[in-house]
């Protein structure tokens, strides 16, 4: 099929391969929300608006949130996340990581600390690398940045990516550890090197923001 019909084979094996492995992840979901929407504006947010409204459970609460957070609507979307957090959901972890990320998106980076400490707090055995990473951005930007080098340092060990390990030589770099920071920059382009060419090729603005470092 991808010999012979290659624009409808493609797509196919877009569709049926590709998709559902990349949209695993929080940052590949984003990316095809993002495609559906320029595809068609708003449909996204009316499909998850409609299944909230009909089913205002967990899942679906959440949803709505996060097209609502795509859309720019963040007091909306905070709104709704705190509606659903209330009862036996009150600690709900997915639910108290979007909570975190809309307040970090508002500026509001020390509720960002207090609800993903909580978060951690209720739910011992859940993991996030997103969720660990907004944790570490968040202090740093509250001027805990001890605490911040050890937490990005630690989720920089299984951050599916660069950033993590980039906002850590940031990070270095900021606190005037500017050997600590020129290693770290130089060991995420040696590794890169090493990568396959799509590891290098979706990781390009991150490789290329650390290449801007060093110059």
């Amino acid at each position: 099929m991808l010999i012979f019909m290659p624009l409808i084979g493609g797509l196919a094996y877009l569709i049926i391969e590709l998709i559902p492995e990349f949209s695993r992840s929080i940052s590949g979901q984003r990316a095809v929300r993002n495609v559906k929407q320029t595809l068609n504006p708003g449909a996204d947010l009316r499909q998850h608006e409609a299944a909230w409204k009909q089913s205002p459970n967990v899942d679906n609460s959440r949803r709505y949130a996060e097209a609502l957070l795509d859309s720019g609507k963040t007091e909306e979307a905070e709104g709704i996340i705190n509606q659903a957090l209330k009862g036996l959901f009150e600690t709900e972890p997915t639910l108290l990581l979007l909570k975190a990320r809309l307040q970090f998106e508002n500026g509001r980076t020390t509720e960002v600390v207090q609800t993903l400490e909580s978060l951690q707090e209720h739910n011992a055995d859940f993991r996030s690398a997103e969720g660990h990473l907004l944790y570490a951005r968040a202090l740093e930007t509250e001027g805990n940045v001890d605490e911040a080098i050890r937490e990005y340092s630690a989720v920089s060990g299984y951050f599916p990516g660069v950033e993590a390990r980039y906002r850590l030589a940031l990070c270095l770099q900021a606190a005037g550890k500017n050997a600590a920071a020129q290693s770290e920059y130089e060991s995420i382009l040696n590794d890169a090197k090493l990568a396959p060419p799509h590891f290098r090729k979706s990781q390009k603005k991150w490789l290329d923001a650390v290449k801007q470092e060093l110059a």
